[in-house]
């Protein structure tokens, strides 16, 4: 089940027949694995789900991702706070942390250089099975394997 993680490496287009045709095929019969590959189905896979592949599938070599930024932002911001009432100033100094820390990523994420090496590795390694996939000295399961371990320790920014 870790290699669904993978699917968000692949076209848009893709990530639904891969599902389909090497994950459901190989599946066991377990009632658990069903409601999760159901789940998966109704709400990232169906063309009319809440969440399409074109929203969350990327043919990108970048290993910082992230499915909905609005709810990681949102997760961050409900952190900052203690009660479901607060004074305006425990919302304004909030805002005012959030803004520092904002700035602060935005001045240290503008070059190569400043960002860890096993992020280049992350990158380096996607890249590089992505274009053995492009020219298919890989196949599509392949691919998907090799590259969803990386996203493991890396599910947000």
């Amino acid at each position: 089940m870790k290699k669904i993680f993978g699917l968000s490496v692949l076209p848009p287009a893709e990530a639904c027949d891969c599902l389909a045709f090497e994950f459901l095929s190989n599946i066991s019969n377990d009632k658990r694995v069903d409601q999760f590959c159901d789940y998966l189905l109704e709400n990232y896979i169906d063309a009319d789900s809440a969440f399409p592949p074109p929203v969350w599938s990327e043919c990108t070599a970048s290993s910082l991702r992230t499915i909905n930024a609005c709810e990681l932002f949102h997760a961050n911001f409900n952190a900052l706070f203690y009660s479901a009432h607060h004074k305006i100033f425990v919302l304004v100094s909030a805002l005012q942390k959030i803004q520092n820390e904002i700035y602060i990523k935005m001045r240290s994420f503008t070059t190569r250089r400043y960002r860890k090496s096993a992020t280049f590795n992350q990158e380096d390694l996607i890249f590089s099975k992505s274009g053995q996939y492009r020219v298919n000295l890989i196949l599509r399961i392949e691919f998907v394997s090799s590259v969803s371990y990386k996203f493991l320790s890396n599910t947000h920014l």
